[in-house]
């Protein structure tokens, strides 16, 4: 077995895993047993916030150990000494956690107050806040530096540090104020010519409005999916056990969105590759490119036609040269299904770090990676 199709049954493993915790935990009605005697308050909510996200941890550490650490070791990709991992793992942990509580805590002062109105509204400014801090948020949940900054074409470009090589920056800002992440580490690893390539399609995915529509499709989905959770039976926004009944069921949502979303995602890559192609880049520029990008990654460069449409919102080495090749004119949502998973920290969602791509790789947390 490769490591790419090792890390992916480990993603399938991860994200059955807690749909089925949850799918028991509804089942048993654990919510409303264990919290329908808290007292509605800020400090019992954290409390039993805190309780919540410790047993999502503790359901989700040997996941991350087999993910973060066995795995990249056992596949001679990219073992780092154990200590090290464990203290990276450990903040970002703490971190995601802590945001968790602070986010939910604060959702729920809200929701009692003005409804779920109110609770969607707090959720939505918390996204756009998300996406403006999303560098600076992914530099404090894993310890990232800031190695090198410069300006193109009007916009900043910042070199981020790390040990990932799965690390592969974006685009982080509100639009107008986009700001280009890239890994330090392509300086030394990529040709000029390629990593000149990956910072012109950045810029295209904001000329294109590629990125755009990718955000927009993102917290639309967790929103419509949170609101709709919070209408289900035994769920809401007013007490801590109706909002760990409506997190359970947003956990279904967003499964649904690891099937859906990343077909949207894919026409993205698409749709800049064609642009690029229209723009002036040879083939031989684009395929040395992204070779040498997906070797920097689960190093894949061909999948069957169904794993790729279920599993991966970044279509396969070969997949791209023969849309590249042809006339591709539709239009996507870049990256939306991985902006999705970031932006469902709000709602609580239990599945944004299960995914095969970044589970157990806390530097991948806040900018999963994109193509």
């Amino acid at each position: 077995m490769t490591y790419a199709r090792a890390r992916l049954w480990l993603g399938i493993s991860g994200v059955g895993i807690m749909v089925l915790v949850s799918i028991i935990t509804l089942w048993s009605n654990w919510p409303h047993r264990i919290f329908d005697g808290f007292e509605q308050n800020i400090v019992h909510d954290s409390l039993g916030l805190a309780w919540i996200v410790a047993l999502y941890a503790a359901i989700h550490i040997p996941l991350d150990y087999i993910g973060g650490y066995w795995l990249p070791c056992h596949y001679s990709r990219q073992c780092l000494v154990f200590s090290y991992f464990a203290s990276q793992y450990i903040r970002g942990l703490l971190v995601q956690s802590l945001f968790f509580i602070v986010s939910g805590t604060i959702l729920l002062q809200v929701g009692r107050t003005g409804g779920r109105g109110a609770a969607l509204l707090f959720l939505a400014t918390l996204m756009l806040l998300m996406i403006e801090l999303q560098d600076r948020l992914a530099a404090f949940v894993a310890g990232l530096k800031i190695s090198g900054e410069e300006s193109r074409d009007g916009r900043r470009v910042l070199m981020f540090s790390g040990m990932d090589s799965g690390f592969s920056g974006g685009l982080a800002g509100l639009p107008g104020r986009e700001r280009v992440v890239v890994p330090s580490i392509w300086r030394r690893m990529l040709p000029q010519s390629a990593l000149d390539a990956t910072l012109e399609r950045r810029y295209a995915a904001l000329a294109t409005g590629a990125r755009l529509r990718g955000l927009l499709v993102a917290m639309g989905w967790n929103l419509v999916g949170f609101y709709l959770s919070s209408t289900l039976p035994a769920a809401g926004v007013s007490t801590l056990a109706e909002l760990f009944t409506t997190a359970l069921y947003f956990t279904f949502w967003s499964f649904l969105g690891l099937l859906l979303l990343p077909t949207l995602s894919r026409f993205g890559v698409y749709e800049l590759d064609q642009f690029a192609r229209r723009h002036g880049m040879s083939e031989n520029e684009f395929v040395l490119t992204v070779r040498e990008l997906d070797q920097l990654q689960d190093d894949e460069p061909k999948r069957s036609m169904g794993v790729e449409a279920i599993f991966h919102p970044v279509p396969s080495v070969e997949s791209r040269i023969e849309r590249f090749r042809g006339d591709w004119r539709r239009l996507g949502a870049w990256n939306a299904a991985r902006y999705a998973l970031f932006l469902s920290w709000p709602c609580l969602g239990f599945l944004n770090r299960a995914v095969h791509c970044n589970s157990g790789r806390p530097e991948l947390w806040v900018m999963l990676p994109v193509d």
